[in-house]
């Protein structure tokens, strides 16, 4: 059973995919912005494999700390630390001749994925606490938001434990990439939804979905399915339509430039001094020097987005034409300031 919905063009070929790869056993890589769907995509590949009819485990490695995920992930032995009264099995024994999937593998701790490469390399592991192996035979999928091949290059992120995750990739293709399908989310949401409405007949106004097709979705699917639920409730599309509208100009105003950007050269130059000084030194991998000028060009381009949404983050974000999360983790991860906000101390 496949769940994904649409037809357009990116859906179709991200249906033919699911097929291709299920039974294949290899371990698969989801990646994706915020709200498109990955979790989906999980349940449709476990529900069309052979192992279907066994339930598919879920672990989510950004909700839990180091040592709590890995109790949960690999189980512990009785008296293995304060509260450990017996023994508990872990997701991956739970998920023995199964489905588990890891999501955002990208937060989990350094420590930790040294382990799980263990787990993707020998299918086994020991519980916490213990000494005896525990072999397992569980279909791995992980699914992130973070580019994690940018993660490797700074250190956050086993290159080992990338290359084992990622035999297959699978890209979920954003909303505003395939907005034909719109319409048939829209009557799924309406259906699934409908006690929302309190027994109301509730239908789609055409202005709501001329702006819905307008609408650069930077929430994606979870953003179109949070406004559908807000439809029902109000019963009318009015309110909608007024928010989208704003959000809409908002867009168009952060895009509305028409000065053309010049890179800063002294940010440039200060790239190629760091490239020159690590020749005396030794000489550097193109993983290095990629690393450096792709953070460096990336971190100018988002300073420049910025400044011209005046630190709005949603709508730089909508100019970079990236999600809003994927935003935030790279300024974050760049240390870029947002003009307005005092430098941290």
């Amino acid at each position: 059973m496949n769940l994904i919905i649409g037809n357009s063009e990116p859906v179709v070929r991200l249906k033919e995919l699911i097929k291709q790869v299920v039974n294949t056993d290899l371990n698969i890589l989801i990646t994706g912005e915020s709200g498109v769907g990955k979790e989906l995509v999980v349940r449709s590949l476990h529900a069309l494999s052979d192992r279907g009819d066994r339930p598919l485990v879920k672990v989510n490695c950004a909700a839990l700390p180091g040592e709590l995920l890995e109790s949960e992930l690999f189980g512990y032995e009785k008296g293995a630390f304060t509260g450990a009264t017996m023994q508990k099995k872990g997701k991956f024994e739970l998920a023995q001749n199964s489905t588990i999937f890891l999501d955002e593998i990208g937060d989990m701790s350094f420590a930790l994925q040294a382990k799980l490469l263990q787990v993707l390399q020998d299918s086994v592991f020991s519980r916490v606490g213990g000494v005896e192996d525990v072999e397992v035979d569980a279909w791995v999928i992980a699914a992130t938001h973070h580019d994690l091949e940018l993660d490797v290059q700074n250190g956050k992120f086993r290159e080992d434990l990338y290359y084992r995750l990622n035999m297959i990739k699978i890209m979920v293709p954003p909303l505003r990439d395939r907005k034909e399908d719109i319409p048939l989310l829209c009557d799924h949401f309406m259906r699934i939804h409908k006690g929302l409405a309190k027994g109301r007949e509730i239908t789609l106004s055409r202005e709501l979905m001329d702006l819905f097709q307008e609408y650069n979705w930077p929430g994606n699917i979870r953003e179109l399915e949070n406004f559908i639920k807000r439809l029902m409730v109000f019963g009318e599309s009015a309110p909608l339509c007024k928010e989208l509208t704003i959000k809409i100009k908002n867009s168009q105003n952060a895009k509305s430039f028409t000065e053309p950007w010049v890179p800063d050269k002294s940010a440039l130059d200060t790239v190629m001094e760091e490239c020159r000084a690590d020749l005396k030194r030794g000489f550097p991998s193109l993983k290095e020097i990629s690393k450096k000028a792709t953070g460096a060009i990336e971190a100018m381009v988002i300073e420049e987005a910025l400044k011209r949404t005046d630190g709005n983050r949603k709508q730089a974000a909508d100019l970079l034409q990236i999600s809003y999360k994927a935003l935030l983790y790279k300024i974050k991860d760049y240390g870029v300031m947002i003009p307005g906000q005092l430098p941290p101390e």
